[in-house]
């Protein structure tokens, strides 16, 4: 029975491509309108970062239509290193948020989980976030997407938050009221996408403070807006 274009993923839809469908139509759709989008040609980087979303969409899709067994195989040990860490981070009183996405259940149903990801983590004032630091670098394969990491009054130390320098997708870390000095702000340097960083109340002095903000800033001025919606901007200071 035919599919009606109406009938068609959004990420299918995104792509230009109606079924049936295959990985070599994909990967062709991309290559076309990536020449078209991408900012080096003229395109926005809004549209190219959407183009590169429907692309490992469309191919997670395929993966898991053409063998459901062989995906579901090849999910699982990713899946209970997931589910491991979140029980050894909620041992630690520390929250941790998914990446659950609706394109997932619409398109996996229940097997969408075997996909979720850890974006944040907030563990506040506890004496263990030096632990959770090394729980996190020694779990890292885990945390690929992990952008977020909030330890307002914490007992944390400056060795122990420049090891995160393993994270270089992390943008937005919140050491509020810590005991950090001026050592800790070298992860700045070591993490180029950082672009947030909250160090009121810590030990740091203001003329440091006033310099990372000024980093913050333009980091944050330098990428599009449209990548970063749900941020108001950077803190510093």
């Amino acid at each position: 029975m035919a599919v009606s274009r109406d009938q068609r993923p959004e990420f299918m839809v995104r792509l230009g491509i109606s079924p049936p469908y295959t990985i070599e139509d994909v990967k062709v759709a991309y290559r076309d309108q990536a020449k078209r989008v991408h900012p080096d040609h003229g395109g926005s980087a809004k549209e190219f970062r959407m183009l590169q979303e429907a692309f490992e969409q469309a191919q997670q899709y395929l993966s898991f239509r053409g063998d459901r067994r062989q995906w579901i195989a090849k999910q699982m040990d990713g899946y209970l290193g997931f589910r491991d860490l979140m029980e050894q981070l909620e041992e630690l009183g520390a929250e941790a948020t998914s990446n659950a996405k609706d394109w997932l259940e619409k398109s996996f149903g229940d097997f969408a989980q075997l996909t979720e990801a850890i974006v944040g983590i907030r563990l506040e004032n506890s004496a263990s976030a030096d632990e959770l630091i090394g729980l996190l670098v020694d779990q890292q394969s885990h945390l690929g997407e992990l952008t977020r990491l909030e330890l307002p009054g914490c007992q944390v130390s400056d060795e122990a938050v420049l090891k995160l320098e393993a994270f270089e997708q992390l943008r937005h870390l919140d050491l509020t009221g810590t005991s950090v000095t001026s050592e800790a702000l070298w992860i700045v340097d070591q993490i180029l996408g950082l672009d947030s960083l909250e160090i009121q109340g810590t030990q740091v002095g203001w003329w440091m403070r006033r310099k990372v903000g000024k980093v913050m800033r333009q980091r944050r001025e330098a990428k599009p807006a449209e990548i970063y919606p749900e941020m108001d901007g950077p803190i510093c200071d």
